[in-house]
């Protein structure tokens, strides 16, 4: 109350003392000093927009920013004197510095004004808070020191903004427990001292920042607001995949065929250089390898492919195509003539920028890099790969535009195809890349973690550069599991397999000649595998409404431990444990034939997934995990939880699922909340509200426990048509659907009833907790 009652009072001080070239509007603050005009307000209640401009002119925003994002709202609160009140802040404009508090009137920070006019951003924060975002981890080591793997998810000495390294990923955000900031830049510098945080070095000859109030997930909310918030993905990409460089037609439908007859999922297949006619005559980059042209590495892989006969067989046995696209082109022919598309990229100086034709390590012919930052060449390098599109490819795995890149190049490389696609179809578009900066979530981008070794060292690696990266606001990330350079041997394959199943992109590659089909590792290990790969299938239900999740706000599928917790300090940079939602906890094993592992469980209370037994949480409990079958994945349930399951399916669109599985914990504080949510899985009709939605949410009192469904959103007609609940954690004295007694089961401390789904209601059950 002390701290509250001398902020208050700075506040008097700096109104009588600021300068009188502020003006308020009502719903702005300006002031022209400085060398230049200073403008502050607030797009919502817990965000502030600073916007300095040197001599009163403002720079074009970069890509960083979504043009239709929140940048671009009508202002909230009331600016009057040098004040900007909202219902969550209290800003004021004094002679040196913003203040930015709590509605209360608590201190989060200030920003020093002569910082604005420098092109820097000054922010004095309270000493000790953690501070998180900047840069993710690059592989071969990181590019800077201050986000070594050994520091975790920490940013407290700061960090250098890019985006370069495989794997690597950039976004001038940084964010504590309690406020966050976003400068619009490409690049930058983020330095500190004690209780300091500096921006520096932006792209920008201007000042555009943002402000935010509240915790880690509020923070990304409103970061996904002004950036873009992922694309929601196709159903199928939700599923199992397997990439493979070195086949032909007859390898993928043989491996196909053994998937199902061993009844294993799978979903894509992800082709590398084969599919294409790489090097042959002028363009067959970007055509199937059909042909047997002059210069082709490797001819008539895919003697099906260039027509859609081969991509309607695979779309006939349920898997979808996902093609690797290049940087580059030959510039020259067998012939030492220039191809046609070169000759077309030199007339119109379509080349990255001081960059000579280098040797093309597949072919060795020479080859060049494109400079997509010009929508001329993004626009001229969908028109061919159209043709890929049109002969079956579902999805685009962008390569190689990292090393010796900008930090944009990835995201004007799949800018490309993604505004391609959209201008001619309403499929959703997919891709995956192998680097991130912040806006490209935009255009439905999945970042992959790059060549990586197989190893266990290298696996659990892979654990802090997922969460890096998902602290920059990446909610879509992969890795090549098992490892693309080197073989796994079956345990490694088996516990890979099993951390694969938890991320949000679930996939596997090797480097040429490498493959990483379960049943080539041995019995145990395919065993371990295939049951992976069935629980995400099981689980289906709760990943699609974490991606639908993702894409209203940012908030994905796997959440940092911080996030959730944020005023738990044992939470502050805890690495080999993740939630899935808000209500499961995961800690894959990481060690050869470890026999038990201790899990960092946060306060509260926790039910081990399969057994039911409790633990209390706030410190490390000891698990005992499978060292001879490998088959089990650390798993905790949060107090409070609903997971949604469905019965598993070979590809995700096999046949209509009618029931959905509702298992709830409830909790005596807590009110359990998920949202079952379906859509057709394939098309964008979903952003006008084609969609079921239904919300349900549960809790625990003296009375029992109770399960609230309520009224469903959307038109779309779902095929579920049935809930099963399954509440854990006690015996029901009796079950009631909307006040008339219903017949359940009970076992093992869990009791069980179906209910109709797509209608609201209530269901009661007088309850014995155990």
């Amino acid at each position: 109350m002390r701290r509250s009652f001398a902020f208050l009072s700075a506040i008097l001080i700096s109104a009588m003392a600021v300068s009188q070239t502020v003006r308020a509007d009502g719903k702005r603050l300006t002031a022209t000093e400085l060398g230049g005009t200073l403008v502050l307000q607030a797009p919502s209640d817990d965000l502030l927009r600073i916007d300095f401009r040197p001599n009163g002119v403002s720079a074009v925003p970069t890509e960083t920013m979504d043009p239709r994002g929140l940048r671009t709202a009508r202002p909230v609160g009331i600016s009057d004197g040098n004040e900007i009140v909202t219902s969550a802040m209290h800003v004021v404009l004094g002679p040196d510095v913003i203040t930015v508090a709590k509605s209360n009137g608590e201190r989060v920070a200030t920003i020093e004004l002569a910082s604005l006019a420098e092109g820097r951003v000054r922010i004095h924060y309270t000493v000790g808070e953690n501070l998180y975002g900047m840069r993710g981890n690059g592989l071969f080591g990181a590019r800077d020191p201050r986000t070594a793997l050994a520091r975790g998810l920490l940013r407290n000495d700061g960090a250098t903004v890019a985006a370069g390294a495989q794997g690597d990923g950039g976004a001038p955000l940084a964010y504590s427990t309690h406020w966050g900031v976003l400068v619009d830049s490409v690049d930058g510098k983020f330095s500190t001292e004690e209780g300091v945080l500096e921006f520096s070095h932006g792209s920008r000859k201007d000042v555009e920042a943002y402000f935010v109030i509240g915790a880690p997930k509020r923070s990304i909310q409103l970061i996904a607001a002004l950036t873009g918030h992922p694309a929601m993905p196709p159903k199928w990409a939700v599923g199992f995949m397997n990439s493979q460089w070195g086949t032909d037609e007859k390898s993928v439908l043989d491996i196909v065929a053994e998937y199902r007859r061993r009844k294993i999922p799978l979903d894509a297949f992800i082709f590398d250089f084969d599919f294409k006619a790489w090097g042959e005559d002028n363009y067959g980059e970007w055509r199937w390898n059909s042909t047997n042209g002059p210069g082709n590495v490797g001819p008539m892989k895919y003697p099906n492919g260039q027509n859609g006969k081969f991509a309607k067989a695979m779309a006939d046995r349920g898997v979808h195509l996902v093609g690797i696209m290049k940087p580059r082109i030959l510039t020259q022919t067998v012939d030492l003539k220039p191809t046609k598309a070169s000759a077309e990229a030199d007339a119109h100086h379509w080349w990255m920028p001081n960059k000579r034709p280098y040797e093309d390590y597949f072919s060795h012919r020479l080859a060049n890099d494109f400079d997509f930052s010009k929508p001329e060449v993004r626009k001229w390098y969908w028109q061919h790969s159209k043709n890929l599109f049109d002969t079956g490819i579902s999805g685009w795995w962008n390569d190689e535009a990292d090393d010796g890149f900008d930090s944009l190049a990835f995201l004007h490389m799949q800018q490309s195809l993604f505004d391609g696609q959209q201008s001619v179809s309403n499929r959703r578009v997919w891709s995956l890349n192998r680097n991130f900066y912040l806006g490209a979530q935009r255009f439905a981008f999945g970042t992959w973690s790059g060549d990586i070794r197989s190893g266990f060292a290298s696996m659990a690696a892979q654990e802090t550069r997922m969460l890096d990266l998902i602290d920059l606001g990446q909610s879509q990330w992969s890795m090549d599991a098992g490892g693309f350079g080197g073989h796994p041997d079956p345990e490694n394959f088996a516990r890979w397999m099993e951390f694969a199943a938890v991320v949000p992109i679930m996939r596997v590659h090797g480097t040429y000649g490498e493959r990483r089909q379960p049943w080539l590792y041995g019995d145990v290990a395919e065993l371990a595998a295939s049951k992976a790969i069935r629980w995400r299938y099981a689980m289906l239900p709760s990943f699609y409404s974490w991606e639908r999740q993702a894409n209203r706000t940012g908030i994905g599928i796997v959440r940092p431990l911080f996030w959730e917790f944020p005023n738990d300090p044992g939470s502050a940079n805890v690495v080999d444990a993740w939630m899935l939602g808000d209500g499961l906890l995961v800690s894959p094993v990481m060690t050869k034939g470890e026999t038990s592992k201790r899990v960092y469980l946060p306060p509260g209370r926790w039910y081990e997934l399969g057994s039911d037994r409790p633990y209390e949480g706030g410190d490390s409990v000891e698990v005992q995990t499978d060292s001879i079958l490998w088959s089990d994945i650390p798993m905790f349930a949060r107090s409070g939880a609903i997971l949604a399951s469905q019965p598993v399916l070979q590809f995700v669109s096999e046949r209509p699922v009618e029931t959905i599985t509702l298992d709830v914990w409830p909790d005596d504080h807590r009110r359990a909340g998920f949202e079952v949510y379906d859509d057709d899985g394939e098309t964008r009709h979903y952003e006008h509200g084609d969609y079921f939605s239904q919300h349900v949410e549960a809790w625990r009192d003296q009375k029992g426990v109770t399960v609230d469904l309520d009224e469903p959103d959307g038109i779309f007609r779902t095929s579920i048509k049935h809930y099963r609940i399954r509440v854990h954690g006690g015996t029901a004295l009796g079950i009631k659907w909307n006040g008339f007694d219903v017949t359940g089961t009970q076992s093992k401390g869990v009791a069980e009833v179906e209910i109709p789904a797509g209608l609201p209601g209530r269901l009661t059950l007088p309850y014995n907790p155990l």
